[in-house]
């Protein structure tokens, strides 16, 4: 069971970073009491790995980590405000050695904050052994700051949680609030979707377990098993440990009572290239151009017969027929509203928002009603309250975004459009001046 929290660091960050890898804190206390005789000639024993202090850096480097974040700092022009964050992940007392905890705490900054740099160091200076981290507030990669939100502090639970129950340590019960805001603000995205639609579909068309795990890498997945707990993830994505994402439904041993009903189907994946590559390479000489991409793309969408009954799409292209189907229900939407200029698409947008915001506020009351009342009946007739405005409330913050996206979608039109007519004015410029 490990607790976590994390908090800002707004002064003396090379002060927490040394307070964090204090050698009377993190000194591997086992150093050099190996019995390296009865080990020699042990290939599996790596004595690059036997670590002197428990100290690991992520994106910085291992001597000086404080002058790696700072020069981060001083390129982006990002040295006020937030310098850092510190968090700490605590083990239950006596439930893990400091190798494990280290390796955890690695592990997790890896998955949590791949684009900063981190200091991770393991203390076994209580009864608890913890670690501490330490968050450079800004991306060496992209300049951006760590934004510690809700959404944010969720996953982090959620990573750690996670990466407890793979290793077989107990993990603390679930809060309500926190399982939610994972559920709705992270998971809620096209890359959670598309891994759950290829895994569901490829476990209807095979038979055991492993066929499952060599087919999601066939497609373009990673994947791995430990102590009972399947993960799949893409490079560069989030790791998903399956069951603790989508349910239980996808334990292994429920996985495998479904494999006992799926069919055994020929199966074929489709390379990883784009659609554009995709066509260029199976085109024949009869149809060319945009009427020869619009046959493959039926082709692919299963609009024709083909040889194999089960045909998966890159994760590129499906990305891009997600957008399309994103650009028709958006459509859609401004035709039912007859949004035919942008005033119409404001005059719409703000009358939604009003609205949207009066049911927040009218649930926000219910839920503060539903706490100061006593009785289970009158709690039940809050709750049929707050569940029957909820849908509406969904509805209404869908076509928010849809006006959000379309009012950013045309300005971005808008700027290209603009940015032509400066290049066609400039060539007929140059032109006039030969």
């Amino acid at each position: 069971m490990a607790t976590t929290s994390i908090w800002s660091i707004k002064n003396n960050l090379k002060q927490s970073i040394n307070y964090i890898i204090n050698p009377e804190k993190t000194t591997n206390k086992d150093y050099g009491k190996v019995d390296y005789d009865f080990l020699e000639g042990k290939k599996d024993y790596d004595f690059k790995k036997e670590k002197i202090c428990y100290v690991s850096c992520l994106n910085c480097n291992d001597d000086n980590p404080y002058d790696d974040m700072k020069d981060t700092k001083d390129y982006y022009r990002k040295n006020d405000g937030v310098l850092a964050y510190h968090g700490y992940q605590s083990f239950k007392e006596g439930e893990v050695t400091a190798d494990v905890a280290h390796e955890i705490g690695v592990k997790f900054v890896e998955e949590m904050f791949k684009d900063y740099e981190v200091v991770v160091a393991t203390h076994q200076n209580t009864n608890h052994i913890h670690n501490h981290f330490i968050v450079n507030s800004v991306s060496f990669k992209t300049g951006k700051k760590y934004n510690n939100n809700r959404t944010n502090l969720a996953k982090l639970r959620h990573i750690s949680d996670s990466l407890c129950a793979e290793y077989g340590l107990s993990v603390l019960n679930e809060d309500v609030g926190y399982k939610n805001t994972y559920n709705h603000k992270v998971i809620d995205n096209d890359y959670y979707k598309v891994l759950k639609d290829d895994l569901d579909s490829i476990i209807n068309y095979s038979v055991t377990l492993t066929q499952v795990m060599d087919r999601m890498k066939q497609i373009g997945y990673k994947c791995y098993s430990r102590n009972g707990i399947i993960t799949i993830y893409r490079d560069g994505y989030d790791k998903v440990r399956i069951e603790k994402v989508f349910g239980s439904d996808y334990s292994k041993n429920r996985i495998n009572e479904r494999l006992y009903y799926s069919k055994q189907i020929i199966f074929k994946s489709i390379s990883q290239k784009s659609i554009f590559q995709e066509y260029l390479s199976k085109t024949n000489n009869h149809y060319k151009g945009i009427y020869g991409l619009y046959l493959y793309y039926c082709y692919l969408l299963g609009v024709f017969p083909k040889k194999y009954p089960k045909q998966y799409l890159s994760y590129s292209i499906r990305k891009e027929i997600k957008k399309l189907d994103s650009f028709s229900e958006q459509t859609r939407f401004m035709v039912a509203n007859k949004i035919e200029t942008k005033e119409d698409l404001e005059a719409f947008a703000k009358n939604n928002y009003e609205e949207y915001q009066n049911l927040m506020g009218k649930r926000e009351n219910l839920w503060k009603r539903y706490h100061r009342v006593k009785t289970e009946d009158k709690k039940s007739d809050i709750l049929a309250e707050i569940n029957s405005i909820q849908p509406k409330i969904k509805e209404l913050r869908k076509l928010d975004n849809y006006c959000k996206e379309i009012r950013k979608q045309s300005e971005s039109i808008q700027n290209n459009l603009n940015n032509f007519d400066k290049d066609m004015q400039k060539e007929k410029d140059n032109s006039r001046n030969w």
